[in-house]
């Protein structure tokens, strides 16, 4: 595939000045992109656009996110990044797909997955890139973005694993200032990652704006009405172990965090949101729906871990857990899936653009 076709095909746009006509220098797998409206240049490396203006005053002041998600992840998934046999990653993703299923999850009750093959689906914030290498496997048009350099290339190998066509790409950018054209995703999918921004209202305009006409909109949130924001968050770490008195940031770096043998940097921002404030915050959009979901019974402080233990030799584990949650998965019982719905710790939300 060369890069005139991928430019003219992908939806791009200048996140510098909104020009979508670029000179193309070099190859796909290493070249350059350069905006003919405002003479910006943007590096391509290892078939990857990096759509985003680094010395910008705006990027700059993101540093502290990057360097955590960076590290974040190079911890947390190093040891399982590659993956060289087809055959191996498709059955595990498909494995995925059932530990989604069981887990009710935003991808096959929001979105749903069974209904993406052919459509044009924008991953915001891809990460380990199971979500959009999932997508791509049922048929879908997957771009896929994250803020991290590394993270967009590792996302980016995966696809073009599954992906021999070259609909699926990896882009290197900011939910704040998404790198596409106007009305041209029928599906933008973000899986707990906006609320980690500076300005989530800003990245949800940004989705509004990227979306085609009647195209839906899969985003989950984090929700204040629930017990592991109550109890283990603003109890536990922001009252009685002193964060909400230390640090204004006590919030996120009380999230998004592994054991103290890897975590080196701490996360800077995470925000919880309540139903009523999200319907305000999607007041553009049509048929606004909040489901809440996320409730282990591991969340419940000391005991919680043992208890979560027992119940896992009755409904099992999923190895495929590993592609998104760093281990094996522990399938939720049904007394979990039914009090997630009143104290869950996640927000899914579906809209439509008018």
């Amino acid at each position: 595939m060369n890069m005139k076709l991928m430019v003219d095909d992908k939806g791009l746009m200048c996140p510098n000045c909104s020009g979508v006509d670029f000179v193309q220098a070099g190859t796909m797998q290493d070249g350059s992109l350069t905006c003919k409206d405002c003479n910006q240049s943007y590096l391509i490396k290892n078939a990857v656009p990096s759509l985003i203006n680094v010395k910008s005053e705006n990027y700059k002041s993101k540093k502290e996110i990057t360097d955590f998600w960076k590290h974040l992840y190079h911890a947390a998934y190093k040891d399982h990044e590659n993956f060289d046999d087809r055959d191996i990653f498709i059955d595990r993703l498909k494995n995925l797909e059932e530990l989604f299923q069981h887990r009710e999850h935003l991808a096959v009750t929001e979105m749903p997955i069974e209904n993406i093959e052919g459509k044009k689906v924008l991953e915001i914030g891809c990460g380990a890139g199971a979500h959009s290498s999932l997508f791509s496997l049922k048929g879908a048009k997957m771009t896929a973005l994250d803020i991290t350099l590394d993270r967009a290339h590792s996302t980016s190998t995966k696809l073009n694993l599954l992906d021999i066509s070259g609909n699926s790409f990896g882009v290197h950018g900011d939910a704040e200032k998404l790198p596409f054209q106007e009305n041209y995703f029928d599906i933008v999918y973000s899986n707990g990652v906006l609320h980690h921004t500076h300005d989530t209202e800003k990245a949800i305009s940004e989705v509004f704006r990227v979306l085609r006409p009647g195209g839906r909109a899969v985003i989950m949130l984090y929700s204040k009405h629930s017990f592991l924001y109550w109890v283990n968050l603003f109890l536990l770490r922001g009252v009685l172990m002193g964060g909400i008195f230390r640090d204004k940031k006590w919030l996120g770096r009380s999230t998004e965090w592994m054991s103290e043998d890897k975590q080196e940097v701490y996360n800077p921002e995470t925000k919880v949101y309540s139903q009523k404030r999200l319907r305000f915050m999607f007041n553009k959009f049509d048929d606004v729906k909040i489901r809440k979901v996320g409730f282990i019974f591991e969340q419940i402080p000391l005991i919680g871990k043992y208890i979560g233990k027992l119940c896992g030799i009755v409904t099992s584990y999923n190895e495929s857990g590993i592609l998104i949650y760093d281990k094996p998965w522990r399938n939720e019982t049904k007394l979990e899936l039914i009090l997630s719905r009143y104290i869950g710790f996640a927000n899914n939300i579906s809209a439509i653009k008018k």
